[in-house]
């Protein structure tokens, strides 16, 4: 039974600044900052159950920084449930929900989720302070300015930039660090990196139209095919084999790929490549 996170993070917790991954919820609260912040559900010592929300600050290199659970328990998320049930501290299921419940509906469904996004407002402040002098008030009778994109465009032709290419490169090792984090069985590795060109402004600090030379960097690096061009078709077809592979096998593919990038010098060669043109956006 799926945990409908998209709904949860968007729906119930009105959680709209960022974007839905697997079971998880990523956002970059401040512009520019290499801090991104993710919430999943925090997993009990039993399979499939979860008594919590897991919150994270994660840093482009350096990883994990931070992590706090809110749980249900103190947050009184199920209180209602569990009174009308006459569940009790220690009961079985008290204060938790479960994944593998025969009911076509979300295990969270009825949950008040009040306290808990106070609880994460405070967390997120505590960690991006500037977040809140960030939104100046609008007035009610001017027109909202329109979004800018948060990434710089290169200086020029993209290729002869050299920032811009160490920032493509740091799009690349996000994009591995998003995969290494998302992926189980229900959301294998393709699917998982599929779409991450969709979500370059805001996770990975290019302009939307250079996500998608992150996204194929990334492949070529998880199939070890960085020596060539990333859209090479043996690129694609070893992706497509190792999709077939257990996820441990997946993930661990991912995960050497992130070590091999993050720990070896920033190449001088340009990249053999220019983007092509993303196809219209999606959502998931």
């Amino acid at each position: 039974m799926p945990l409908y996170a998209k709904q949860f993070f968007t729906e119930q917790l009105q959680l709209t600044e960022g974007t839905v991954i697997g079971d998880s919820y990523y956002s970059a609260p401040t512009p520019g900052s290499p801090l991104r912040l993710r919430i999943d559900f925090a997993r009990t010592i039993r399979a499939g159950e979860y008594d919590g929300l897991r919150l994270q600050i994660l840093h482009a290199e350096q990883g994990v920084l931070d992590s706090l659970v809110l749980t249900f328990a103190v947050h009184d998320t199920f209180r209602s449930r569990d009174d009308a049930l006459r569940r009790e501290p220690g009961d079985d299921g008290y204060a938790g929900i479960r994944d593998w419940s025969e009911r076509d509906e979300p295990p969270w469904q009825g949950a008040a989720t009040t306290k808990l996004r106070r609880a994460i407002e405070q967390y997120t402040t505590l960690w991006f302070p500037q977040t809140q002098k960030q939104q100046p008030k609008q007035s009610h009778d001017a027109p909202a300015p329109a979004r800018r994109s948060q990434a710089e465009a290169p200086n020029g032709f993209w290729l002869t930039d050299p920032d811009f290419r160490t920032r493509l490169q740091n799009a690349t090792v996000r994009v591995l660090h998003l995969l290494a984090d998302c992926l189980d069985d229900d959301f294998r590795l393709i699917q998982a990196l599929d779409g991450a060109r969709h979500h370059a402004d805001e996770l990975l600090g290019v302009p939307y139209p250079f996500g998608v030379l992150a996204e194929a960097q990334a492949a070529a690096e998880i199939v070890g095919g960085a020596a060539g061009s990333p859209f090479d078709p043996a690129v694609a077809r070893a992706l497509v084999l190792l999709d077939q592979r257990p996820v441990d096998e997946q993930e661990k593919a991912v995960r050497n790929a992130l070590r091999r990038l993050t720990h070896s010098p920033a190449p001088t060669a340009p990249v053999p490549l220019a983007p092509p043109s993303p196809s219209a956006g999606r959502t998931r």
